[in-house]
């Protein structure tokens, strides 16, 4: 059973310091777990979420994987759009982010939504594919973030009492 991500809000268009357009687009993950009982859904209040900028004509020069469906086909709804994939984060060449105030800091993580099918052998190469469509090489499989045992414990407990 593959995880899904839910549209959960998406901008205005608006046009990035070169003129481009763009919208910024929400997505929170529902993501299964294995537990003795089966395959369950993580609690909500666990799931994760992210935000990301999604170009109207990629500026990187490769298609965005989901960029046409996910996000600005007017078939789809603005809101609560579901769409098999999961939210990646992965190690990846360190870059710059400059804040507000002019102060540089270096970072070595980023996290994007990835649609494709988690159960799939080809996922990977669509979160390498995903993470270059935004400029990123992928140094190391998935970065731990996620809660997953926190959950299995939680259930653990209020089934043993």
């Amino acid at each position: 059973m593959s995880n899904v991500v839910i549209k959960t809000a998406e901008s205005e268009v608006k046009l990035d310091k070169n003129g481009r357009k763009y919208k910024t687009v929400s997505f929170g993950e529902v993501k299964y777990i294995d537990t003795p009982f089966g395959k369950m859904l993580v609690p909500s209040t666990q799931a994760r979420t992210t935000k990301t900028n999604c170009y109207e004509l990629n500026y990187l020069g490769k298609q965005d994987s989901g960029y046409t469906d996910a996000m600005f086909n007017a078939a789809n709804p603005t809101n609560g759009g579901w769409f098999m994939g999961s939210i990646e984060t992965r190690e990846v060449k360190p870059y710059d982010i400059t804040a507000a105030d002019g102060s540089v800091r270096t970072v070595n993580t980023y996290t994007t939504v990835v649609f494709s099918d988690t159960d799939s052998p080809a996922h990977e190469s669509a979160v390498k594919s995903a993470f270059a469509s935004k400029g990123h090489e992928v140094m190391t499989g998935d970065v731990s973030v996620d809660k997953t045992a926190t959950a299995l414990e939680a259930l653990r407990a209020s089934i043993g009492g």
